[in-house]
This record gives structure tokens, C-alpha cells and sequence, in this order.
């Protein structure tokens, strides 16, 4: 057998391994989902929802998606948290947003009950919105339009993940 005869036998026998992608994260050690946490006003029907918010972040789908992030997605925020966007409103092009603790399984949303893109005068959006966050920061910012008690307001807006709860742009849902 030749040199080249050879080096093609062990690339032919190699490359299986060389190439194969592999996954950079075992996310079977993000812990499973336990409850989610509201320490805003909440429903008086349930705590899963901000007083006066369509949004039940306890339903079968929200728990659904959760389940599916914690099993599927490694840590994407502010260390050990994977922020996840719902899409609640397909339609309107409103999602939702939660900070998933992968250490606890517990689920801390957004004060919002949506963001989409801007508006501009119209009732609906024509696009998402978008949103900015990172591993390395506590900080989450939404350019576009965010609902809030059945009332839109445009622009850019920042929250911080504090504790247990997202605190800074003051929503109508953030008070005790």
C-alpha cells in the first residue's frame, strides 16, 4: 500500500470522528421545572399571573416551553439563566419573556405582557421587536413596543434581573 494509499484509509476511518458535530453543553444538568415566582402584585385567580394580565405563565404551553428550554438550551443569561422567548400573540408579533434558573427550575417573567415591534400609529405590529441580552449581564432591553395592562408604549426599554425579580423601566405590574 502506498503512503497516499494509507493517509486516505485513515481519513476514510477518521473523519466520522473528526467532523461529527458535537454538542458544547450536557443540559441534562439544568435542573427541571419546579414553579414559577411573581413577587409583583399577582392574580387573585392564580399566582401565576400579574394582577389585571391575561398571561397565565402557569399554563400547560408555558410549562411546555419551559420544560422543552431546560431540556434542549444551555444558560444564555446572566450566568445560569436561560431567557426565553415566547411567542404569545403570533399574529401581532407579541412574545413574552422569562428568566429560567437552570440551577432551580424556577421561572421569573418579564413585568410585561408582551413586546413587539414598533407600532408607528397602526394596531398592530408589522414585525418582532428586539431584544438584547447576554450571558454576562443581568440586563435585558427591548427596542420596539411592550403591552402592559392592555396599554402599548413604544421605545427602549431596560430591565435589570435583581434577586428575584426584574426591576428597572417601571411597569403598572411592579408594584407590591
Amino acid at each position: 500500500m502506498t503512503l497516499q494509499a494509507t493517509i486516505l484509509a485513515i481519513l476514510a476511518i477518521a473523519s466520522p470522528c473528526l467532523f461529527a458535530k458535537t454538542q458544547t453543553q450536557d443540559n441534562t444538568n439544568n435542573h427541571q421545572y419546579t414553579s414559577v415566582k411573581i413577587l409583583y402584585a399577582t392574580s387573585t385567580l392564580t399566582n401565576c399571573s400579574f394582577q389585571y394580565s391575561p398571561i397565565d405563565f402557569c399554563d400547560a404551553k408555558h410549562v411546555e416551553a419551559y420544560q422543552d428550554a431546560i431540556k434542549n438550551n444551555s444558560p444564555n443569561f446572566n450566568g445560569h439563566y436561560i431567557l426565553l422567548i415566547y411567542p404569545e400573540f403570533k399574529n401581532y408579533h407579541q412574545r413574552t419573556v422569562v428568566a429560567i434558573d437552570t440551577q432551580t427550575g424556577v421561572v421569573y417573567p418579564l413585568p410585561i405582557d408582551a413586546f413587539s415591534g414598533y407600532m408607528r400609529g397602526r394596531r398592530t405590529a408589522k414585525d418582532d421587536g428586539r431584544i438584547t441580552y447576554s450571558l454576562d449581564s443581568n440586563k435585558v432591553c427591548i427596542s420596539g413596543a411592550i403591552l402592559v395592562y392592555r396599554a402599548f408604549e413604544e421605545g427602549n426599554f431596560c430591565f435589570d434581573f435583581v434577586g428575584d425579580k426584574f426591576v428597572g423601566h417601571h411597569t403598572d405590574y411592579m408594584y407590591p
